[in-house]
């Protein structure tokens, strides 16, 4: 079948992979592998991305070389993966033409949603998915292993599945309606999908160590399967076949043209003067990197994403109500829409509806104790105690009642390289190692969007959007939570007789009488005098009557930033912007009639300049600044409620993975296997001879009778092998000799271990019951332990005899006899 502009991507691994974070554990692991939050592996776009196109890079030069225009296929491989202008020899580059965006975008590949839910809050399961792989260096002169080389290195285990979705341009995922070139069909061209097809089918390993054995993969597209019946997994794409069956066209037809990057919107108003006011709640899915600054080599984001970012998508989405004539999306004006930042939110555990929008803390706020303290100072009514060394706050503020809750976003942390085809590994002139510093995942983000009143978002809970740098794989993809379509409008701030308290809840940009930015009190103190004169002047009154506002300088307290931009559509760095800082607070002494009315309008429309892009926003007189001392709580206090995870799953979690994990009759996932043989190990390491089999301490010294045993141990994974061990257990009780070693207690205790009572070895390594962290679902414990009771039984008592001969030894002062035996039934499937 042919594939949609939609599809999913399975990664089914063949062997042991790594794709690692370039980090290790001091003393434990040299080169960890890349987690996901829920502790599983994962492989990143990046890395798919880039081995997929240079797949496709091969099959576009076999055809071209058959072709009759150059570079024809070549072009299909821009289209998808966009072009690579820091590439020597980049054809784009070469041409003066501006780089072509990627058309296709890639999601992580990760772990199925049921899998993610069933090891949460399981970190043996979620530990089970890797396994410790050790290596040394072999000397050129010797042949022998390097002295002091010895390396442990983390992979993850062969048997997972992993999950990616495909798009391709102009789908949901994409941002703006009609912002790039979609297909009209729905589907994807066939030069598209026989280049993404025949480049799969040639990828056979990502990660590290891949030209070594490790990171064996199978790359399945919609339609394609992975048939082992043979025993050598085989790749079966009858899509492909069909496509290569037809014949491959020497000159495929052009590319699509994407749409235009600029798209032009009146500023006029086009509807009435009547707005309100929208509310968008997001949910980061991969890391955004809304870009703050770059040092060396690591891209440090915002904690909000700007109002720039969103405009475009808002203004793509905006849609006319039916009542008011149909819908034609983008006729809306620029002088008429107002976009703020997606800043971070709060919401309940139970109640994810009650999302409350986070703003920045106002700068006249103090923390004692160097910024470590339980209580804060405001300034603005005076200055603070010298003995509690408070400090200037920062980061976020939720208002919590009478109380606000303070807000640390979390961030993420993402490396990655840029490998060079002809080194086939980083190197300085590709570009090397970079870090990107992006907003983790789950964080809630929060932007109020001001429309006309007949003017609606085309959004719907559920889609996803993209923002930020690197969109096209690994970081911005965020979802619709939620668009509140009637939010309230906050009652107008009443001007006291004292002075005018204005806080900034995002950067203002402002400018002097000679156009120059002009980040300063006494700019804001002029922009509202002018902002406030024309409804503060009636006609008939005496002009003087103008509001004149003058800055308190005593009671102010303000701070400039810098923000550096990039316009994609020029493909050139924007001008910097020097803007009055989020946070600032300005305290004005105001001379005039001032209009509530008007004030709540400046609150929802802003002051300065680009106030569309969200900048502007400010606060009359808010809560915020009347306590001395504002009462906040902190991560961590007893007052604040407990917001962390439970030491086991919830019964809605258990419940949520049941529904789509198997049932507890099910098969066993090789997650579960691989967390029982460690919980076997770790439990069989700390029993003793005597836990084990009561009364066979005695034995220590008779090597012949202990060996018999081990002996026996082989017989339990062969067929019919507990018949055999039953013989055993019968003859040695009928020789007189044999029976007075052992003793009838001894061997009936072997008998229930090894044969009759299946449940005997679980108690005895106290893994009976219910286990709720090694399995996925509840009830599943007895198919595991059904599943691994003969292995369970050789570990334990393989460890048991190796006691014994050290006993022996310790006792005689002997050497122990070398033990070179190993358990049958774990010797190909021990993971270290």
């Amino acid at each position: 079948m042919s594939v949609p502009v939609t599809f999913d991507i399975t990664l089914e691994f063949l062997s042991d992979w790594h794709v690692g974070t370039g980090q290790g554990r001091l003393g434990a692991v040299d080169a960890e592998v890349r987690r996901d939050a829920d502790g599983l592996p994962f492989v990143p776009a990046k890395t798919l991305v880039g081995v997929w196109r240079d797949a496709c890079e091969t099959v576009a030069d076999t055809f071209d070389r058959a072709g009759d225009r150059p570079g024809a296929w070549q072009d299909w491989v821009t289209w998808l993966f966009g072009s690579q202008a820091a590439r020597t020899g980049d054809p784009t580059a070469r041409a003066g033409r501006p780089p072509v965006p990627a058309a296709l975008t890639v999601t992580p590949a990760r772990a199925p949603d049921w899998l993610r839910a069933g090891v949460r809050n399981r970190p043996a399961l979620a530990q089970a998915a890797v396994v410790l792989r050790p290596g040394v260096r072999i000397d050129d002169a010797t042949g022998t292993a390097a002295d002091r080389l010895l390396r442990v290195e983390e992979r993850a285990i062969r048997t997972l599945r992993l999950h990616a979705e495909a798009s391709i341009a102009g789908t949901a995922l994409t941002g703006p309606a009609g912002s790039t070139g979609a297909t009209d069909t729905g589907r994807l061209p066939e030069p598209a999908e026989l280049l993404l097809r025949a480049g799969a089918r040639l990828v056979e390993a990502v990660g590290g160590k891949r030209n070594r054995g490790c990171g064996r993969v199978a790359v399945l597209l919609p339609g394609t399967r992975l048939d082992d019946a043979a025993g050598h997994p085989t790749v079966t794409d009858t899509r492909l076949a069909d496509l290569l069956a037809a014949g491959v066209p020497p000159t495929p037809p052009a590319p699509p043209t994407p749409a235009e990057a600029v798209v032009v919107y009146p500023y006029a108003r086009m509807h009435p003067d009547r707005r309100r006011t929208v509310r968008l709640v997001l949910k980061v899915i991969t890391p955004v990197v809304a870009q703050q600054d770059v040092l060396g080599n690591v891209i440090s984001s915002r904690d909000a994403i700007p109002g720039t970012a969103l405009l475009g998508m808002v203004l793509g989405r905006a849609v006319r109500a039916p009542h008011a004539g149909g819908t034609r999306p983008g006729r809306v004006g620029l002088g008429e829409v107002s976009v703020s930042d997606a800043v971070p939110a709060h919401s309940e555990p139970h109640d994810p509806m009650s999302v409350v929008p986070a703003r920045p803390v106002p700068a006249v706020w103090h923390r004692s104790d160097k910024g470590r303290g339980s209580t804060v100072h405001n300034t603005v009514h005076g200055t603070r105690a010298s003995e509690d060394r408070a400090k200037p706050m920062s980061g976020w503020i939720v208002p919590a009642g009478d109380r606000w809750r303070y807000l640390d976003p979390a961030k993420s942390v993402s490396t990655h390289a840029v490998v060079d085809d002809d080194a086939r590994r980083p190197t300085v002139a590709s570009g090397g190692v970079y870090t990107y510093l992006g907003i983790a995942p789950d964080t809630l983000l929060c932007a109020d969007v001001v429309l006309p009143a007949d003017v609606r978002l085309r959004l719907n809970q559920g889609e996803r959007l993209r923002f930020g740098r690197s969109r096209k794989d690994d970081f911005g993809l965020v979802e619709v939570v939620e668009v509140l379509d009637v939010l309230p409008a906050p009652p107008p701030p009443r001007p006291e007789t004292g002075p005018l308290r204005v806080w900034c809840v995002s950067d203002v940009l402002l400018r002097d009488e000679r156009l120059a930015p002009d980040p300063s009190p006494r700019a804001l103190a002029r922009a509202l005098s002018a902002a406030l004169a024309p409804t503060a002047v009636e006609p008939g009154r005496d002009t003087t009557a103008v509001v004149s506002c003058v800055v308190v300088e005593e009671a102010t307290v303000v701070a400039a930033t810098r923000r550096e931009g990039f316009g994609v559509a020029w493909c050139r760095p924007r001008p910097s912007q020097v803007a009055l800082r989020a946070g600032s607070v300005v305290t004005l002494t105001v001379t005039g009639p001032v209009d509530p009315q008007r004030l709540a309008e400046l609150e929802r429309d802003g002051i300065g300049e680009r106030t569309v892009e969200g900048y502007g926003r400010i606060r009359f007189n808010p809560p915020e600044l009347t306590p001395h001392q504002p009462a906040v709580t902190f991560p961590g206090d007893s007052s604040c409620p407990d917001s962390g995870t439970p030491d086991h799953p919830s019964d809605d979690l258990e419940a949520g993975a049941r529904d789509a994990a198997p049932n507890h009759r099910g098969p066993v996932h090789p997650l579960e296997v691989n967390a029982w043989r460690r919980a076997i190990r770790r439990a069989s390491a700390h029993l003793s001879p005597g836990d084990l089999i009561p009364g066979i301490d005695r034995l220590a010294g008779n090597r012949a009778q202990l060996g018999a045993l081990r002996r026996q141990l082989e017989r339990l994974t062969v067929p019919n092998g507990s018949a055999m061990v039953r013989h055993w257990l019968a003859g040695t009780g009928a020789v007189p000799a044999r029976r007075d070693a052992w003793t009838e207690p001894v061997l009936n205790e072997i008998a229930a271990l090894l044969v009759d009572d299946p449940n005997r070895v679980w108690e005895r390594l106290k893994l009976a019951g219910t286990q709720r962290d090694l399995v996925l679902a509840a009830g599943r414990e007895d198919d595991v332990r059904h599943r691994l009771h003969t292995e369970a039984v050789t570990t334990a008592v393989t460890d048991m005899l190796r006691r014994l001969a050290r006993q022996r030894s310790a006792t005689t002062g002997g050497i122990p006899d070398r033990d070179t035996s190993t358990s049958p039934a774990t010797t190909a499937k021990e993971q270290h």
